[in-house]
C-alpha cells in the first residue's frame, strides 16, 4: 500500500493557478490586483526601498547605541538585552509604516481620478469587469494586501537588520545589544500584528473617504482633502464656537488606542538602566489587552461608514459622466 506523499509548493502553484482559471471571476479580481501594482510601482517599491535602507543603516552607522562603561553590568543583565531587542524591532518597523502611510494616500486619492484624467477609463469600462470589483480591488491593496507586505517585509528587514548588527558586534565594531531572544520576538511580532489588524479597521474610514474623494474631484483633488476639512474645522470655530469636527478627526485617529489602556500598560512597562528609561515591549505584551478594541462600537460603526463611501465611490464610477 503506497503512502500518501506531502504536496510541494511547486506543486501548489499550478494548482492556484488551476483554481483561478476554472473561476473567471476570480481571475479577473486577482488581474485587478495585479494591475494595481503594475501601474503604482511605489506599492511595491517603497517598502524594498526602505527595507533596504535599514539594512545599510545597520552596515554604516558607527556609535548611534553608546553604552556607559561605567554601568556595563546593567546593560549585559538578560531582563534589559531583551527590552533593548524587542524596542529596537518595534522602532525599526516605524520608517516602514511612515511611508507606507503616505505612499497609500497618495495612492488612493490618485487610483480613480487618474483613470479620468488620463482617460483610461474607457478602455477599462469597456472589459467584462464591474466597477464593484474595480474598486474593491483598489480597496483592497490599500486595506489588506499593502499593509500585510509592509509587516512581511519589515519582518525580513529586522532579521537582516539584527544579523548584520550582530555580525558587528562579534568583530567589535558594535554594541552587543541587539541579541536574540525568541520570547521577545514573538510577543513583539504579535503585538505589532494585532496592532496592525486593529489599524486596517479603526482607520478604514479614512481609507473610504480617500476612495470617494479621488471618485467624486473633478481637479485638485489633493486640495479638496487638505482645504475643506480645515476650512470646516476653522469656519465651526468662528461661527459657532465648537470644536466638534476637530475632536472627531482626533478621535477617530487615535480614541481606539484609549479603549486598550495603552497608556497604563506603556507606565507598567518602563525599564530603567542607569539614566536612562526604555520600554519593554514584552512586558507591554503581558499587559495590554486586544479585546476591547473589537468591542468598540465606533469601529464597527466606522467600518460601515467604509461600506458607504466604497458604494458611493463605485456609484460614482458607474454612472458619472467619463470626461476629466
Amino acid at each position: 500500500m503506497s503512502t500518501p506523499t506531502a504536496v510541494t509548493w511547486k506543486e501548489r502553484v499550478p494548482a492556484a493557478f488551476a483554481w483561478l482559471t476554472r473561476h473567471p471571476s476570480a481571475r479577473a479580481f486577482h488581474t485587478l490586483l495585479r494591475r494595481e501594482f503594475w501601474e503604482y510601482r511605489s506599492l511595491w517599491m517603497a517598502p524594498l526601498t526602505v527595507g533596504v535602507l535599514l539594512v545599510l543603516s545597520a552596515l554604516l552607522t558607527h556609535g548611534a547605541m553608546q553604552i556607559d562603561a561605567s554601568e556595563p553590568s546593567e546593560w549585559l543583565d538578560p531582563h534589559v538585552k531583551r527590552s533593548v531587542f524587542a524596542l529596537a524591532w518595534w522602532g525599526l518597523t516605524i520608517p516602514h509604516y511612515v511611508v507606507m502611510i503616505l505612499v497609500l494616500s497618495f495612492y488612493l486619492l490618485d487610483c480613480l481620478y487618474a483613470e479620468r484624467k488620463d482617460r483610461s477609463i474607457l478602455f477599462w469600462k469597456s472589459l467584462p469587469v464591474s466597477d464593484g470589483a474595480t474598486v474593491g480591488a483598489k480597496l483592497c491593496v490599500a486595506g489588506l494586501i499593502v499593509p500585510l507586505e509592509t509587516f512581511l517585509v519589515a519582518l525580513i528587514t529586522n532579521v537582516l537588520f539584527t544579523i548584520v548588527w550582530d555580525l558587528r558586534a562579534v568583530i567589535g565594531h558594535a554594541p552587543e545589544l541587539l541579541v536574540w531572544d525568541t520570547v521577545a520576538f514573538l510577543k513583539t511580532q504579535t503585538l505589532m500584528f494585532m496592532g496592525l489588524m486593529i489599524s486596517i479597521l479603526w482607520y478604514a474610514p479614512f481609507l473610504g473617504a480617500l476612495l470617494l474623494a479621488s471618485a467624486w474631484a473633478r481637479r485638485n483633488v489633493y486640495l479638496w482633502v487638505t482645504l475643506v476639512p480645515l476650512l470646516t474645522i476653522i469656519v465651526e470655530r468662528i461661527a459657532f464656537g465648537t470644536h466638534y469636527i476637530a475632536n472627531l478627526l482626533h478621535y477617530r485617529s487615535v480614541g481606539i488606542w484609549g479603549s486598550l489602556h495603552l497608556e497604563t500598560a506603556v507606565f507598567g512597562s518602563f525599564t530603567s538602566v542607569g539614566q536612562a528609561t526604555v520600554v519593554s515591549i514584552p512586558a507591554l505584551y503581558d499587559r495590554v489587552h486586544i479585546g476591547p478594541a473589537f468591542t468598540n462600537i465606533d469601529l464597527w460603526l466606522g467600518l460601515i461608514f467604509t461600506a458607504a463611501c466604497v458604494y458611493a465611490a463605485v456609484w460614482l464610477r458607474r454612472y458619472r459622466d467619463d470626461s476629466y
